[in-house]
């Protein structure tokens, strides 16, 4: 009775997969019930027209049908496959693999199927090691769908095609590939074309599996290197998106996720369309910066008040625009703009980005905007009386700025930027009643990560500043030191900015004008390691530093100018005639860079 009844369901199975493909005019089945063929129990042939003629062209795929009894209802199922069978598979190159759910009292069934693909079937051998079968998951077989069916076969048979003759072959993954020293020329995937125009092909591909080829550069071969599920696809369309007659957008894109359509707008705007209904409903998410955030808000507000949009040639009305708060958009939109005018006020020009601001963000970008726009004083902690002034970089999410604090008579500060004119003065150390001021630049007060690390910088406010501060006997030093931050910073930048090396030159020219250079080299070798970071030396350069070698200098400046002339050897002479302490300061000057000097002895 056990045999009859495997018989029977293994029957209804065919059966029921066989009626199943008649729906498919490109489809034609050979299976054979209760067939004895090892592995595979027939063939499905793919043909390029309904017609089902020879001359379209016919592709063939292999096929095995399970049955069972067991009632199955979910989307997804596992089915036990013994080793054996798949490595005929593989040999074979590849097969759909059906499990068929049969009642054989009211003949309902559900057919599920799994294709197995060469590049499948390397990786189920490959983890099976001693194991005997392997779990394999099998999907929903879309049987009311003769589209989808035809299109599941014509996929597989594309595929196949491409894979075969990798049977017995290694298979690596694109990064393995790569760092083999492969140079691959392009990536590619394969699609079947049933039912499918430029609008839909990306929610097809958005919710299947896609297997990714690459071509080597100068093989004619597509090699499989992954599988992938549920892509994202994003194609632009360069047509304007309006509200009540006002242009916002130049273009916007059609986002294809899960078998679901989106049109994305801005960059946190995402719009869904109901076609039918001829409707659309909005969602809006803060991304971006600070900027695309103001403009999808400002774009939003006009949606709400006049309640549709125009998308390309087409205009949707908005879904249910009683239930939102314009209010709510309204009083935020404007409030991030005052974060973007007091921004700009305090000069930056990095971008605000939005995402990840945690709430500490939020409050000091609320007290700098009351400070900076509406004039309130604020706290800082842990500041004391005599914190008069308070300058430097302040946090907030991505950006660095500098600020400028002056303390008022509440205690409180008020806020301006670092980067304008403020009245300052040096005093000498023996001028301890401060009656001698030497009116000064607060730029002489930087250091290297100002210029490195800072987000509202104006180079010409500070060279401005500086050329206009007359140099005394105090403030020489800090203006070499400043001179030497400089050049530190444009050493470390990853994107050299010409603007801070052109701002050193210019302070480095103001220096050697100035009435209390004491006309020493030190001067003259900062000039040439700004020039060296410009361009080669030139000879007349190089005949000035071989002077200064013969001259009586002391060590370190002839080391720095062996250093410019690249000769390491007599760089490094030089750099041991020096004191072990003298030797760690000087590796800490720019001029460095340009040599590998090490310490070598203890003096």
């Amino acid at each position: 009775m056990a045999t009859l009844n495997t018989k029977r369901i293994e029957e209804s199975a065919t059966h029921a997969l066989k009626g199943a493909l008649l729906r498919c005019p490109t489809l034609s089945a050979y299976i054979s019930e209760n067939d004895k063929t090892p592995s595979w129990d027939g063939q499905v042939f793919v043909y390029g027209s309904a017609e089902q003629k020879k001359s379209d062209g016919i592709l063939v795929v292999p096929v095995q049908v399970k049955g069972t009894s067991k009632h199955l209802s979910a989307k997804s199922v596992s089915y036990s496959c013994e080793i054996s069978d798949l490595r005929n598979y593989y040999q074979n190159g590849g097969c759909i693999l059906f499990l068929v759910s049969v009642d054989l009292e009211s003949q309902f069934h559900k057919i599920y199927y799994s294709s197995l693909q060469v590049y499948d079937l390397k990786k189920e051998l490959d983890a099976a090691g001693k194991q005997q079968s392997r779990s394999i998951q099998l999907q929903e077989f879309p049987e009311d769908s003769p589209n989808e069916m035809a299109n599941i076969f014509a996929s597989f048979a594309q595929d196949r095609s491409k894979q075969t003759s990798f049977v017995n072959k290694e298979l690596l993954p694109l990064d393995d590939l790569v760092q083999k020293g492969v140079k691959v020329e392009r990536l590619s995937f394969t699609v079947p074309g049933i039912g499918f125009t430029p609008y839909n092909i990306g929610k097809y591909v958005s919710s299947h599996e896609v297997y990714l080829y690459a071509k080597p550069e100068g093989l004619d071969i597509e090699i499989p290197v992954d599988k992938v599920t549920n892509m994202m696809m994003s194609r632009p369309i360069f047509q304007p998106v309006y509200v009540a007659g006002h242009k916002h957008y130049d273009s916007y894109s059609v986002l294809h996720r899960n078998g679901d359509t989106l049109i994305k707008i801005g960059n946190g705007i995402s719009v869904r369309l109901f076609e039918a209904e001829k409707r659309i409903t909005l969602h809006f998410k803060p991304a971006g910066t600070l900027s695309d955030f103001i403009r999808d808000a400002s774009f939003m507000v006009d949606v709400f008040q006049h309640k549709e949009i125009e998308i390309g040639t087409a205009k949707f009305p908005l879904n249910e625009p009683d239930k939102i708060n314009i209010d709510q958009y309204t009083s935020s939109l404007a409030y991030y703009k005052d974060v973007k005018k007091m921004l700009d006020i305090l000069g930056v020009t990095e971008e605000l980005l939005c995402i990840g601001l945690t709430e500490q963000d939020e409050t000091n970008l609320r007290n700098f905007v009351l400070a900076v726009l509406y004039h309130r004083e604020i706290g800082f902690p842990q500041t004391k009386e005599t914190d008069t002034v308070i300058h430097g970089p302040f946090k907030i999410a991505n950006l660095s700025i500098w600020i400028w604090a002056r303390r008022q008579e509440s205690g409180k500060y008020i806020i301006e930027n670092y980067f304008a004119p403020h009245s300052v003065a040096a005093f000498a150390p023996d001028d301890t009643k401060c009656e001698h001021p030497n009116p000064t630049s607060h730029f002489l007060m930087m250091d290297k990560t100002a210029f490195t690390n800072s987000s509202n910088i104006d180079y010409q406010c500070i060279e401005s500043d500086l050329l206009a501060t007359k140099l005394t006997p105090l403030l020489i030093n800090p203006a070499t030191l400043l001179l030497l931050e400089m050049l530190k910073a444009y050493d470390e930048q990853p994107d050299k900015l010409t603007k801070l090396l052109h701002l050193a030159e210019k302070t480095c020219t103001w220096i050697e004008k100035s009435d209390v250079e004491d006309g020493s080299y030190t001067m003259v070798l900062n000039r040439m390691q700004i020039a060296k970071r410009q361009r080669k030396l030139n000879v007349s350069e190089m005949l000035e530093l071989a002077q200064i070698i013969e001259s009586e200098s002391t060590a370190d400046i002839r080391c720095g100018a062996y250093l410019l002339l690249d000769d390491g050897e007599s760089a490094q002479k030089c750099f041991n005639e020096m004191p072990t302490e003298q030797q760690k300061e000087f590796l800490k000057f720019p001029i460095c860079r340009f040599g590998n000097l090490e310490v070598v002895n203890d003096a």
